[in-house]
This record gives C-alpha cells, sequence and structure tokens, in this order.
C-alpha cells in the first residue's frame, strides 16, 4: 500500500498562507521561510505551504478535514469564520454526512465533514 503524509499546496505568498493557517489550525508553522511553510497536523501529516513557480498557473486543490462528530461541523464553521476563512458552502446534510466547504487567500478548497 502506498500512502502519503504530505499534503502540498501551491501559494503565491507563503508567509500570507502561513498566517492565514496559523489562525484556521490555531498553531504556529514548525518551519516557515519566504518560499515555504510547514504545519504538523493531529492527524500526524504535514501541510506544506510552496511559493508558486513564477509564471506557472496556480493549481487548485481541495483538502479534507475529517471531524468526530456533525456538531463538530457546525462549531469549526463558526471558529473558522471568526479567525478569516472565506465561507464557500455553509454547513449542510448530505448523503454522506454533514460538512461545509471554505476557502484558503488562494482559492484551495477546504472540506470539512463528519461522516454519518
Amino acid at each position: 500500500m502506498i500512502e502519503t503524509d504530505d499534503i502540498l499546496l501551491d501559494v503565491a505568498d507563503p508567509e500570507v498562507s502561513a498566517r492565514f493557517y496559523a489562525r484556521l489550525l490555531a498553531s504556529r508553522p514548525l518551519q516557515a521561510s519566504a518560499d515555504r511553510a510547514l504545519f504538523l497536523l493531529e492527524s500526524g501529516r504535514t501541510l506544506s505551504l510552496w511559493r508558486r513557480i513564477e509564471g506557472r498557473a496556480a493549481a487548485m486543490s481541495e483538502v479534507g478535514f475529517r471531524v468526530d462528530r456533525p456538531a463538530a461541523v457546525d462549531d469549526l464553521h463558526i471558529d473558522w469564520w471568526d479567525r478569516g476563512a472565506s465561507i464557500v458552502r455553509p454547513p449542510s446534510d448530505t448523503a454522506r454526512g454533514r460538512g461545509f466547504v471554505a476557502q484558503d487567500p488562494d482559492g484551495h478548497r477546504l472540506c470539512v465533514f463528519a461522516a454519518t
């Protein structure tokens, strides 16, 4: 089996994105520079924010954040709204569970969900 431990996001400005994710995740980056920021997530995976190569088209990504219960989706929605996340889709129930979608400054979609 092949697994990944690192989530890589292509960003315009790693310092701006690091401030955004530090607020959202309520944690500080393990590493931060003008070209890269690295966060350790509770799952043990890392979130890497890399400066976009000049002239290269922006690649939009989606990152899933699983929470343990549907009420946690609503709580996190309010928390992320207060921390400055742009909410693309407010909390709603789907066939797969409850979730919402936020967006970071570079347009990456952040999908929060609790499976039912």
